[in-house]
C-alpha cells in the first residue's frame, strides 16, 4: 500500500512498492489530465510487456505527487539481461527511443537491463528521489503482473 502524501504533496522519501492497479487508482483517476496520463502509462506498460522482457518499472516525478495536472510521465523500465530493442518489431522499438517515446507516450522513458550493477541502479534510484526543487521525495516501484 502506498503511503499518504507529505504536507508538501509528495510521497515520503524511499522506494514504495505498488501494484499496477494501485498506481492507476491512486494517480490516474481524476482530474482529466491524470486520467489521460494514466492511459499513456497503460500504453507504456502494454508495449513493454509485449516484448516479453519487462522485469520492473519505476515511476517518479510529478505523476506520483498530489499535483493536479502533472506534465508527463517519468519512468525507468528494467528489462531482461538479454533485451535488445533492435531485435523488437518497429511498433515496440519506439518505446526505447527516448525522443520518440516522449512524442508517442508523453513520457520520459529510460531503460536498462537487470544486468546493471546493483550499486549503479541504487544511485539512479537515489537521484530520481530528488525533485526539481532539490527536495527529496518518494518514488514508486510497480509490481508487474
Amino acid at each position: 500500500m502506498l503511503p499518504a502524501f507529505t504536507e508538501h504533496g509528495v510521497l515520503p522519501t524511499g522506494v514504495h512498492q505498488a501494484t499496477e492497479e494501485e498506481v492507476f487508482t491512486r494517480f490516474a483517476t481524476s482530474p482529466a489530465r491524470r486520467q489521460w496520463l494514466g492511459e499513456r502509462l497503460r500504453d507504456v506498460i502494454a508495449t513493454a510487456k509485449a516484448t516479453g522482457k519487462l522485469h520492473r518499472l519505476i515511476l517518479w516525478g510529478s505523476f506520483v505527487t498530489a499535483k493536479p495536472a502533472p506534465n508527463d510521465l517519468d519512468l525507468l523500465l528494467i528489462m531482461a539481461a538479454d533485451f535488445d530493442p533492435a531485435q523488437e518489431p518497429e511498433p515496440l522499438r519506439i518505446l526505447f527511443d527516448h525522443p520518440q517515446a516522449r512524442i508517442r507516450f508523453r513520457a520520459d522513458v529510460f531503460w536498462t537491463t537487470v544486468a546493471m550493477p546493483a550499486e549503479t541502479l541504487a544511485l539512479w534510484l537515489d537521484t530520481y528521489q530528488i525533485g526539481k526543487d532539490f527536495q527529496r521525495r518518494g518514488i514508486v516501484k510497480v509490481s508487474i503482473s
